[in-house]
């Protein structure tokens, strides 16, 4: 009575082949290449949109040269498993951009010799203004969000039959 009703041939190749394909750990890499190439109009539209200095200025003890945030804007690989780019200033190795996020929301303006409290909320009585936000990175994903989207579900698409062909061989 304990017999099944149907017989499928080839069942525990097939699982073995998907169980393979599952610890493939060349998949991440393909899955990063094609995020890269994906993410390279969004990160075309932030050079563009990225204001640049007009003289060389002095920030937390370094020169700042013109053009440095646009030349630090690139890719930043994320470290999480899942496969994941980001496009932004880039602050380690050669780059520069550890101010970027200030650029693109605004920062406080304290009055000459105020000693900060680190407690939040804590400063706000000393802020004589903020600097205009110029929201940069925002403005270039709104641009581009659309056919970045629609580009990368097409090219996961065809990642995704490319491993199906390799599995059904």
């Amino acid at each position: 009575m304990n017999s099944p009703l149907m017989q499928v041939e080839g069942f525990a190749e097939l699982q073995a082949k998907i169980r393979l394909l599952a610890d493939d750990k060349d998949k991440r890499k393909e899955v990063l290449v094609i995020l890269r190439e994906v993410a390279k109009p969004t990160l075309q539209a932030a050079k563009s949109l990225v204001p640049i200095a007009s003289k060389r200025h002095k920030a937390r003890g370094k020169w700042i040269d013109p053009r440095n945030l646009q030349k630090s804007l690139g890719n930043i690989t994320g470290k999480q498993d899942n496969p994941t780019v980001y496009v932004g200033p880039r602050a380690k190795g050669s780059f520069d951009g550890w101010y970027g996020h200030f650029v693109e929301k605004g920062v406080n303006v304290y009055r000459k010799g105020f000693k900060r409290k680190r407690k939040a909320g804590a400063n706000d009585h000393a802020s004589v203004g903020k600097t205009k936000a110029n929201p940069y990175m925002a403005k270039a994903y709104e641009s581009t969000s659309g056919p970045v989207t629609a580009d990368a579900e097409r090219k996961m698409a065809v990642f995704i039959q490319r491993r199906i062909d390799k599995l059904s061989n």
